[in-house]
């Protein structure tokens, strides 16, 4: 049933969108592609990873330039991933994100299948080239992965001991902090180097999205948790800009981490009540809430953070609102 208003809602919208935006002349951007992970999803697992019903940031996107905001394929029981299940094909859309995604490898500790759900970063860019070869010259191709990657070993169920350590405000060691740095660096790496081939491959309107301060968010609540995420969050940054493309023609990178900093300290101006370290979602380690589950009524609009590590739907529209500026003001536009 989920599925089905799922469906009928973004036909709505897209119906909506596509016969105003069809009556004035359309830019020269025509279809938005997204790869990333939870950030982006458009509904792998039939939800997104925000205050449902609201929409992702990529999906925004998408309905402004008149395109359906669908993901490329699901998993009809979010239940069975990180297990190592292939996902189905369909609905088929562009927005091949899926919630849990890192940028090279399988997230889950029971099986490295690259093609289990969620699919890396790596492995959505090899089925957009299997489905359709190569990027055409009107589309806008949004990149925004990382985020778990650096938060990986926060997970009890990846790294039981560093988890628990954080947990209890315990900081790690030098030397596990040093091994840290070295993982998420070389997940920049990687990040830059899908960059490249995304651009080799055809793409003429790239637009990569660096990593917020995940400290600030509410899934990580002792001193020395957000002080270690927001370190790890540096060094991929600083790795991820060091290696993507230089070329303004091609390729933006957005500042994320500033403009999230933004919306903190200035949260009234931007209709936030509730910043930094507060979840839209009633309750805890939740991946996704539904209204009759939020905090508050309104809490899909006034907070800015939910779901432990995402965004609110007000959020993401801001992004979305963000992403479009910067692009329209860029060369890429």
């Amino acid at each position: 049933m989920q599925r089905l208003i799922f469906l009928a809602a973004l036909l709505v919208l897209g119906s909506t969108y596509s016969s105003s935006a069809l009556a004035e002349e359309l830019p020269p951007i025509r279809q938005v592609v997204s790869f990333g992970d939870s950030l982006s999803d458009a509904g792998t697992y039939w939800f997104r990873f925000t205050t449902n019903p609201g929409l992702t940031f990529a999906q925004h996107l998408a309905l402004h330039y008149g395109q359906m905001p669908f993901p490329n394929q699901h998993l009809d029981r979010y239940q069975e991933a990180f297990q190592g299940r292939h996902g189905d094909a369909g609905p088929g859309g562009l927005n091949y994100a899926e919630g849990g995604a890192k940028t090279n490898s399988a997230y889950s500790s029971m099986s490295q299948d690259p093609e289990g759900k969620p699919i890396s970063a790596r492995q959505q860019l090899n089925h957009f080239l299997q489905q359709h070869r190569r990027f055409a010259a009107d589309q806008l191709v949004t990149l925004f992965i990382g985020t778990n990657d650096v938060a990986y070993n926060y997970d009890p169920n990846i790294s039981p001991v560093l988890a628990k350590g954080l947990r209890e405000n315990h900081p790690p060691s030098a030397a596990v902090m040093d091994a840290e740095r070295r993982r998420v660096e070389a997940a920049a790496d990687d990040t830059a180097a899908i960059a490249r081939d995304i651009v080799k491959e055809g793409a003429r309107h790239l637009v990569v999205l660096d990593l917020f301060d995940l400290g600030q968010l509410p899934w990580f609540q002792t001193p020395a948790a957000q002080a270690y995420v927001t370190a790890l969050v540096k060094a991929f940054n600083r790795r991820l800009l060091a290696g993507v493309p230089k070329d303004p023609g091609r390729v933006l990178v957005l500042d994320t981490e500033a403009f999230v900093n933004d919306l903190i300290a200035n949260a009234a101006s931007y209709g936030f009540k509730h910043g930094a370290h507060e979840d839209a979602c009633g309750s805890p380690d939740h991946d996704y809430c539904y209204p009759e589950t939020q905090a508050t009524p309104d809490a899909d609009q006034t907070y800015l953070f939910a779901a432990g590590e995402h965004l609110t739907t007000h959020a993401h529209q801001l992004l979305a609102d963000y992403v479009l500026k910067q692009v329209n003001a860029s060369p890429l536009k």
